[in-house]
C-alpha cells in the first residue's frame, strides 16, 4: 500500500486516510459476517473443516486488531 503525507495527514492509495480505510474495512467485515450468520443452518451440522478454519483465523485476526487498537498500537506489528 502506498501512502503520502498531505496537509499533515497520511493519505493511502485511493485518497482515503488510514482511519477511513479502517472504517470501510470494518463495515465490509460486518456485512460479510451478517451474510454468514444469515446463511448458517444451526440445525444442520457439517460445515467443511477448511471453511471453519478460515473463520477461526479471521476471528483471531479481528480480535487481535481490536485489542491492539484498544490497548495502544505498537509499530512493531505489521
Amino acid at each position: 500500500m502506498r501512502a503520502i503525507l498531505k496537509d499533515g495527514k497520511i493519505i493511502v492509495k485511493g485518497g482515503h486516510t488510514d482511519a477511513a480505510s479502517a472504517i470501510n474495512s470494518c463495515k465490509t467485515i460486518m456485512s460479510h459476517c451478517q451474510m454468514i450468520l444469515d446463511n448458517i443452518d444451526e440445525d444442520k451440522d457439517g460445515l467443511p473443516t477448511w471453511w471453519t478454519n478460515k473463520l477461526a483465523v479471521s476471528e483471531h485476526e479481528v480480535v487481535q486488531a481490536a485489542n491492539s487498537l484498544v490497548n495502544g498500537l505498537d509499530d512493531d506489528h505489521g
